[in-house]
């Protein structure tokens, strides 16, 4: 762990002290900002560094893993549940109707920047150095506003109401992600710090593609960036239809991983209904406090 990390950690902390004794809510907007300022950062940074002839392989390779992660972090769940007449209740699902616009916003808001950043940096050269140190300052202004974010949510109820169902997901969620970063290793395509950095992200892309990209290359923040999107986008897709082959709330919510609290919780509801929902929540909010940390430090 290099001092930058250090750093990160310790502006995390500081500023989750801060919003939990003031909390200023117009402050949720520069969150929006900072993420797509990093989104478009990195991937100039990408368009600048990598070839054409990795694009097709980075696409394909981010695909495949992204479906893995959300398979196997949900069988990995239905391989260690136990066996209860409530898993047995029936789901009803409607995959046209969960996609819903927020969605969609999501996906404009994150990809435009992302393919325009790599567009201009197909297109123009700044000094790799310029880009890298505009990266980290980014990456500062993320922990500051995240941390600050999240201190309103942290308290002693919060945390002693994690459920059994949420305590689960977690595990289920976080040996999904292991299973997945040792594949990512086995293949070739990262160290093992790197493929765990990538795996460990449980679907928070925005944080650990520039966290990748700045600790080892473009094409790996990229990598990174686009198999944990992925992963929160294809939850839509993917987990009404594993609810159907083996109903198992738990491992849905595991799929979700940090997403569960914010962009897939619609989903959760949907298809499991608000016990569920809560459930999924505090596993979110559990992933989206300690990750900031766990990241720098494995990196």
């Amino acid at each position: 762990m290099n001092g930058s990390s250090i750093f990160f950690i310790v502006l995390y902390l500081i500023f989750l002290i801060i919003g939990k004794i003031k909390y200023v809510k117009e402050a949720e907007r520069i969150v929006d900002i900072v993420v797509i300022l990093l989104i478009l950062t990195i991937s100039y940074w990408a368009g600048e560094e990598i070839t054409s002839n990795q694009v097709f392989s980075l696409v394909i390779s981010s695909l495949i893993l992204s479906i893995f992660s959300i398979i196997i972090t949900y069988f990995s769940g239905v391989a260690i549940r136990s066996f209860n007449n409530s898993t047995k209740l029936l789901v009803k699902t409607n995959k046209e109707k969960v996609p819903n616009r927020s969605n969609r916003q999501t996906i404009i808001k994150y990809m435009l920047p992302f393919i325009s950043g790599w567009i201009f940096g197909l297109l123009f050269h700044i000094n790799d150095n310029i880009v890298i140190n505009l990266v980290d300052y980014e990456l500062y202004a993320l922990a500051s506003v995240l941390g600050y974010t999240m201190g309103k949510d942290v308290n002693r109820k919060v945390i002693l109401n994690s459920s059994k169902d949420s305590l689960i997901s977690l595990f289920i969620t976080i040996l999904g992600d292991i299973i997945l970063a040792l594949v990512i290793y086995m293949l070739h395509i990262a160290n093992l710090t790197i493929s765990f950095a990538i795996a460990l992200a449980s679907g928070w892309y925005s944080y650990v593609g520039p966290l990748v990209a700045v600790s080892s290359n473009p094409y790996l923040g990229t990598l990174a960036f686009l198999i944990n999107f992925l992963r929160e986008q294809l939850t839509y897709v993917l987990v009404p239809f594993l609810l159907r082959v083996k109903f198992e709330p738990r491992s849905a919510v595991a799929v979700g991983g940090a997403t569960a609290m914010d962009t897939t919780l619609p989903l959760y509801v949907e298809v499991l209904g608000k016990e569920y929902a809560l459930s999924a929540m505090i596993t979110g909010v559990i992933l989206t406090l300690i990750i900031p940390i766990i990241l720098p430090l494995i990196i």
